[in-house]
């Protein structure tokens, strides 16, 4: 089961239009992360994360690819793909549970004591780590103890 609206994280990746999709629909989402996403996706995956830091958003696409792949591709693998809708999926929830963009972001993107002092985009750099966010995610949305 997917963990949050396939719609939400379409729009945090840059829409149906930019991806190519026919719907919002998850296996349409999976296909075009298989064919190869373009690499705006991890340039609009960063700006939702961070939209008024730079530093941040070059971080966030380096969770993606590396600096090297993002200058010499115009489609992400099917695996940095994968990274990038992990991200987008994690940004999206952090949005429906907190509220708003604004405190996704700022929450996204502070050390967490729960993390190990990490914040929580770059544990949810790794499928276990994006788990262990979204879990809490899910906890928050439902106000039950984290």
């Amino acid at each position: 089961m997917y963990p949050t609206d396939v719609a939400r994280v379409v729009e945090v990746m840059g829409g149906q239009q930019l991806m190519h999709l026919g719907t919002n629909a998850l296996t349409d989402l999976q296909t075009a992360i298989a064919h190869g996403l373009p690499i705006a996706v991890a340039r609009n995956v960063a700006r939702s994360v961070a939209p008024e830091d730079a530093s941040i958003r070059k971080r966030v696409m380096g969770l993606v690819a590396s600096p090297a792949t993002m200058k010499r591709r115009v489609t992400l693998s099917p695996e940095a793909g994968e990274r990038a809708e992990r991200l987008a999926r994690v940004t999206a929830m952090t949005i429906g549970a907190l509220g708003s963009p604004a405190e996704a972001q700022r929450w996204l993107t502070q050390p967490h004591m729960l993390f190990g002092h990490r914040p929580p985009i770059d544990v949810a750099s790794t499928d276990l780590g994006a788990r262990e966010v979204e879990q809490m995610l899910n906890d928050i949305e439902y106000s039950l103890p984290v």
